[in-house]
């Protein structure tokens, strides 16, 4: 790894230098102060499929600037999505991290639908996306627009508690060339570079990128390695119509969680490739992804301390192939978005499942946007604020789970440019995985009783849906300067997708004059739940910029639920978060930016020392404090900018244990490994 560091980070300079030959003044738009996001005019696509004013977004919606990523020193995008209101992030091992909106948190992070550049990022095998690893480097990321809420109405299956939707530069766009090389304590390192060239009506980008990290708690042992690469190239076919080609690929190895424990991913490989047709109002995208793994999980099966049998090493491969249609229709106050959406998910392995496993999605989607004060005053002469009424629908088939329509409905009123009021209405829906509905592992029978395979699959779920009621209001004061986003939201959760296990529907045979558990009988299934469970959330935004180049900002979030007969959950809830920091930039070129989090939810902790798998114990920490800092330095030599830091993780100097995860006895802790402080050293430099 040291040699191939040295190598790409040699290669890093060469396109340095290699980019003096394309560089170019500055586009007036990379000139544009990066705090006009917060401004709610500024222009935001997810929420809608469709550029649209912040204002007129009819979801709660946050938006991430390239200097917010910045700001934050984020390596990584979990660690970034912290300053969204409402947002939970919990590292359950080095590669894998819990992730949720609105407390829709679980250790699968299954309740989000991550998007990269409007290519669905899911890891199809465990329904979820890996979150702590990407194509990308943060460098390149644009923005982030995070959807808080419900959207399935658009993008189907996933869209659950909300969609994140991360925009990276395309070819052309950033810098010429750029390199960044970060190291520090823990064993961790990070190098990556990118190049970007425009050639009449080519543009053509492309970016290298490793990282490497330790475990907290043990230098020189393997937390996460990530080797990743991707080339793009965008031709101008016309004034309104470009083609766009796309392909990545990386490598990653470590430790993650699933619903069956720990699994040491030996080798985690992901390659894609992508084609997208923009032709004035008219999109179209087809994508190809192949997630392959090699790796071994960490799980036997115990009955009375003795081993029945073990799962033996995984080697498995997911090929994605999607196709995305859509049409803009603007007509007398109407802005019509409709389109078609089809996925195949083709699992293939003689492990987990049954070999060769495969489902079809088909989508459909409709939705308008009216301009009910333009109809008015058009038709009947009445002046009146703005109003706009959102309405969608979406219809979704599954080979798997049959089908599922998604409504929703939106109202918003923008009485001034300086004020916006929401309320709406969502509803979504999130599929059964494939380890959900067809889990049936081969054994390793080393008792050496019989035993070649363990089915607790339950081809026969439903989808796990919410129905949301929205409350919002978007206000900016003193020309910009103050910003508060409030927003109140009301769930119902019906049908939930839990793991089941009942010893007194446990079967049994006898072997030998004992009861031995009939592994085709366990009396474990993944089943929905029957009772359903609803709650409410409040999300609180506060951005202050007492100059152009400061600002101060207040996240918190408040969230209890309740089951249907009205009795309070005590598990988790309700939980509070807060997060809170600053960021100044001088003149001169120096720049500091501080943030502290903190989490307070219910302790709550169960046993189960009786279970077929090895005893384990489910707990959330009650208190937990988060404190990281950045400072840096901006050097100008010429066409040559320079960046300069160091920035702190904790530094509190505390314990810190994000989420503890399931700890077991035959496998490392992952959920205390975050221990103490981590200090980095980066450089970055541009042409």
């Amino acid at each position: 790894m040291t040699r191939l560091a040295a190598l790409i980070t040699a290669g890093a300079w060469f396109l340095l230098a290699a980019g003096a030959v394309f560089a170019q003044e500055p586009d007036e738009d990379e000139l544009l102060d990066e705090f006009a996001l917060l401004d709610l005019q500024a222009e935001v696509s997810s929420a809608a499929r469709y550029a649209q004013p912040l204002a007129r977004s009819p979801s709660a919606i946050s938006v991430l600037t390239h200097q917010d990523i910045e700001a934050s020193g984020a390596r990584r995008l979990p660690e970034v999505l912290r300053l969204v209101p409402g947002m939970a992030v919990y590292m359950l091992t080095p590669i894998w991290y819990g992730v949720g909106i609105r407390g829709n948190t679980t250790s699968a992070s299954d309740s989000l639908l991550l998007l990269v550049d409007g290519r669905d990022a899911t890891h199809e095998f465990l329904g979820a996306p890996l979150f702590g690893v990407h194509h990308f480097s943060m460098d390149e990321v644009e923005r982030i627009e995070v959807i808080r809420g419900p959207g399935s109405s658009l993008y189907g299956a996933n869209a659950y508690s909300g969609v994140i939707n991360v925009i990276t530069r395309e070819p052309g766009q950033g810098p010429t060339a750029a390199a960044s090389v970060r190291g520090g304590e823990h064993g961790a390192y990070e190098v990556s570079c990118s190049a970007n060239a425009k050639i009449g009506d080519l543009s053509l980008g492309a970016g290298v990128g490793v990282v490497r990290e330790d475990l907290w708690t043990g230098r020189d042992t393997l937390g996460v390695e990530i080797l990743r690469g991707r080339l793009m190239g965008k031709i101008q076919l016309a004034p309104d119509s470009h083609l766009l080609l796309e392909a990545g690929a990386l490598r990653t190895a470590g430790p993650f969680h699933s619903d069956m424990g720990t699994i040491d991913a030996r080798a985690i490989y992901d390659l894609y490739s992508r084609v997208r047709l923009t032709h004035e109002d008219i999109l179209v995208q087809a994508v190809y992804n192949r997630s392959s793994t090699e790796s071994d999980l960490d799980a036997n099966l115990y009955y009375n301390d003795f081993v029945l049998a073990e799962i033996p090493p995984l080697e498995a491969s997911v090929d994605k192939v999607g196709v995305l249609a859509q049409h803009s229709l603007d007509f007398f106050h109407n802005l019509l978005i409709y389109g078609a959406e089809y996925v195949f998910n083709g699992y293939h392995s003689d492990v987990f499942l049954e070999p060769d496993q495969n489902e079809h999605r088909v989508g459909v989607f409709l939705q308008d946007e009216l301009h009910v004060s333009g109809l008015l005053e058009e038709l009947a002469g009445a002046e009146m604020p703005d109003l706009y009424l959102t309405a969608g629908l979406r219809f979704d088939y599954n080979s798997v789970t049959d089908w599922e329509l998604s409504p929703r409905a939106a109202v918003v009123l923008t009485p001034d440019a300086n004020n916006s009021f929401r309320f709406g209405y969502a509803h979504a829906f999130l599929k059964p995985t494939f380890l959900e509905s067809s889990l049936d592992i081969r054994l390793l029978d080393v008792s050496n009783l019989g035993f070649d395979h363990l089915n607790i699959s339950n081809p026969d779920l439903d989808n796990q849906t919410i129905d949301s009621l929205e409350l919002g209001y978007a206000g900016s004061f003193l020309d910009g300067q103050l910003q508060v986003r409030l927003d109140l939201a009301y769930n119902w959760y019906l049908k939930l997708i839990r793991f089941h296990f009942n010893p007194d529907e446990m079967g049994h045979k006898e072997i030998g004059g004992s009861l031995i558990p009939d592994l085709d009988n366990l009396g474990m299934k993944f089943k929905n739940q029957s009772k359903g469970e609803e709650g409410h959330n409040i999300e609180l935004l506060v951005a202050v910029k007492p100059t152009d180049r400061s600002r101060v900002f207040v996240t918190a979030g408040y969230r209890q639920v309740f089951d249907t007969g009205g009795t309070h959950l005590s598990s988790a809830e309700p939980s509070i978060r807060v997060g809170t920091g600053a960021d100044i930039q001088t003149a001169s070129g120096w720049f500091a930016a501080v943030q502290f989090f903190y989490t307070s939810q219910s302790e709550h902790g169960i046993d189960d020392p009786d279970s077929l798998l090895e005893p384990s114990t489910d707990v959330l920490i009650s208190d937990s404090f988060l404190l990281n800092a950045r400072v840096a330095r901006e050097l100008d030599a010429g066409s040559l900018k320079l960046t300069v830091g160091l920035e702190g993780f904790n530094l509190l100097g505390k314990r810190y244990r994000e989420y503890s995860g399931i700890p077991r006895p035959n496998g490392p802790d992952y959920g205390h490994e975050r221990l103490n402080r981590r200090v980095i050293l980066f450089l970055r430099s541009e042409i």
